[in-house]
């Protein structure tokens, strides 16, 4: 029986999320060494999407500072967006400040209101335009980063190891299969990257009016069947009117 006066039947559905999937290429830092500290029992695999695996929906990427910066130099970020978005509900881009340094990204004297590709905040704000259901974790130190992941796992079942060991490795389709096994809903939230990227590489296509378009429209055959007024409509009157031209057009002038 239980003593429902000293709350012990309550205290025991209460039961703390601690387990983490780790690469191993993160214990030369000192965060995993922490996390252990704090409580958290860590699995040390080799994982080819992401840094940490903290539920079936939750990957995090960890960029301390100078990571960030050679990674957007690199381009290794975008592929790292790209793969966690793909394979994850909620995809996460840690990023650990120096608890010695300031937590500042970016002088406030540098911001403007224009988008510069010399800007760190400017390639933030167009990798989040890029990767909608990319989340960005700010975070102060190691420390800091125990208490937000504890946070994230609080209502979420415990990551399933072997599965995360196995996405990225395999064909699209086994991965898929993988990612959505016992979760219904991501069939309804997956969205085709592939589609995607094709859209994004039309002529006038931007982020921006991206959006709009894949809100009208189900497929690119849909887009390419519409009229000019249909297009000019949902994508504006220069985009439109490109995307008539171009979709019919010929291949091989005659």
């Amino acid at each position: 029986s239980v003593d429902t006066r000293t709350g012990r039947g309550k205290a025991r559905q209460n039961i703390e999320r601690r387990e983490i999937a780790v690469d191993v290429r993160e214990f030369r830092s000192a965060l995993p060494s922490i996390l252990h500290q704090g409580g958290m029992r860590l699995a040390p695999v080799t994982l080819i999407v992401g840094d940490f695996v903290l539920s079936n929906v939750h990957c995090v990427e960890r960029k301390s500072i100078s990571d960030l910066f050679g990674s957007f130099t690199s381009g290794r970020l975008y592929t790292q967006a790209e793969s966690m978005s793909k394979y994850y509900k909620c995809p996460c881009l840690l990023i650990e400040f120096d608890p010695s340094k300031s937590f500042c990204l970016q002088s406030p004297n540098e911001l403007g209101v224009e988008i510069r590709t010399d800007s760190i905040c400017s390639k933030l704000c167009l990798l989040t335009m890029h990767f909608p259901k990319l989340r960005i974790l700010w975070s102060r130190s190691p420390h800091d980063t125990l208490r937000i992941f504890k946070a994230l796992k609080a209502n979420h079942e415990e990551p399933n190891v072997d599965r995360a060991m196995e996405i990225g490795r395999n064909g699209d389709s086994d991965d898929a299969a993988l990612v959505n096994q016992g979760d219904d809903n991501n069939e309804h939230d997956e969205i085709n990257e592939a589609a995607r990227d094709m859209l994004l590489r039309l002529p006038g296509v931007n982020a921006h009016n991206a959006r709009k378009i894949m809100q009208e429209c189900d497929s690119i055959a849909e887009l390419m069947d519409m009229s000019r007024e249909e297009l000019r409509k949902i994508a504006g009157p220069v985009t439109g009117q490109k995307l008539f031209t171009f979709f019919r057009q010929k291949m091989q002038a005659t």
